[in-house]
């Protein structure tokens, strides 16, 4: 009988998150296994563009991941962050030199984001990819403190392992298997994503509060940009015929004075806005990662960089091989907790309908218009960088 593959990190999914980490985890000489129920060379296809925002910090940890410049031709650079809630008064700008920076963040068509992981994980020895595969089934020994995995792939293939990282999305099995629950919101709201031809100052990303709910315009060149229409479920007939034909005139009306001349409206992808947070993080030597420990709201765009975030704390806390996985807990539920509490204040005041909220709305903008170093703070904390060490190093794109 042939004996297991051993590996001291196995990974359930070869996404975004599921790459990125894999090729960390071998950059310190760790031997990796991922594992993924596609083809790996099947590169999911949209019909056009799909965005993936960047913040500061992302930005930060990929260059140090010595990822930045094999993506940098991709990526479109933001400068400016423009948010409006409710009416013109309540309006506020910020802009990149404000903190010595050079961009906020940077935007990057998925795809290419993708392609771009698989192929610096393709090129590294130390990591084994097994696709069109999942894990059957697994079993746990500890003896001795000696603690392994034995997992069973549906191809009957056996693979030992000290650390099993699912990281397979939303719809985890192995999350399932560990009977790890989630505690789950639903907006009663859709989010759209479309590509348009329009007129907008470049560099400008744009986040509006509305009584029909969020939008968000993110340029991704000088004359395209990405519209996400986050709509309350009860106002879809304002946006669209009964045909589901999206009513371009309403979406200018809600652009108007950030977007102009929209045209050329092409639909890319939709779905339910229902968030998830998995109640464990972490069981023994397993950790959950990205939209398989938490599915945010689309307001800010803070999924994946929070996914980045969290595999850099997992970088941090692994000696000789070893993963601190206690610390590691901690902390992803302290920056979870802050996220989560960011949403919050975002959906539920700067969006919310009733006059207590859209009162103090306007307190919260006009505090930050007439205070530079609130201002700053909550931008810092926008972009990740709040509390973090960093430099004046804005990227050269």
């Amino acid at each position: 009988m042939a004996s297991n593959q051993k590996f001291d990190f196995v990974i359930s999914g070869a996404g975004l998150v599921g790459c990125l980490v894999a090729s960390q985890l071998s950059s310190l000489g760790l031997k990796c296994c991922i594992i993924e129920k596609n083809r790996i060379r099947d590169i999911p296809l949209f019909d056009n563009y799909s965005p993936l925002s960047l913040n500061y910090r992302s930005y930060l940890t990929l260059k140090k991941f010595n990822i930045w410049e094999k993506i940098l031709p991709h990526v479109y650079p933001i400068k400016n962050l423009n948010i409006k809630s409710y009416h013109s008064l309540n309006r506020l700008k910020f802009n990149a030199k404000d903190i010595h920076l050079n961009e906020l963040g940077y935007v990057i068509d998925r795809r290419n984001l993708l392609q771009e992981f698989l192929n610096c994980i393709k090129s590294i020895s130390n990591i084994t990819i097994f696709d069109q595969e999942a894990v059957s089934s697994f079993e746990e020994y500890d003896k001795g403190g000696n603690y392994k995995l034995i997992g069973k792939l549906l191809s009957g293939q056996s693979i030992e392992t000290k650390y099993l990282i699912v990281s397979d999305g939303i719809e985890s099995k192995i999350k399932d298997k560990l009977n790890i629950e989630s505690l789950k919101i639903d907006y009663s709201q859709i989010s759209f994503v479309f590509n348009s031809k329009a007129l907008f100052k470049k560099h400008n990303a744009i986040q509006i509060f509305n009584k029909y709910g969020i939008f968000a315009g993110i340029p991704y060149g000088d004359d395209r940009i990405n519209l996400i229409l986050t709509i309350n479920k009860k106002d879809l007939p304002v946006f669209f015929n009964s045909q589901d034909e999206i009513n371009s005139n309403i979406v200018q009306d809600v652009f108007r004075g950030y977007v102009n001349n929209i045209s050329d409206l092409k639909f890319v992808s939709q779905y339910n806005l229902i968030t998830s947070r998995s109640k464990e993080i972490s069981k023994d030597n397993i950790i959950l990662l990205g939209n398989s420990s938490q599915l945010l709201h689309p307001v800010g765009a803070q999924g994946f960089n929070l996914a980045i975030s969290h595999i850099d704390s997992l970088i941090s806390f692994i000696d000789n091989g070893k993963l601190n996985t206690i610390d590691l807990t901690t902390t992803i539920n302290k920056s979870r907790e802050s996220i989560f509490d960011n949403i919050d204040i975002a959906t539920n005041i700067l969006g919310g309908e009733k006059i207590p909220s859209k009162l103090l709305s306007f307190l919260i903008i006009n505090s930050l218009k007439s205070s530079r170093i609130m201002k700053n703070t909550f931008l810092k904390n926008i972009l990740g960088i709040k509390n973090y060490p960093y430099l004046n190093i804005g990227a050269n794109t």
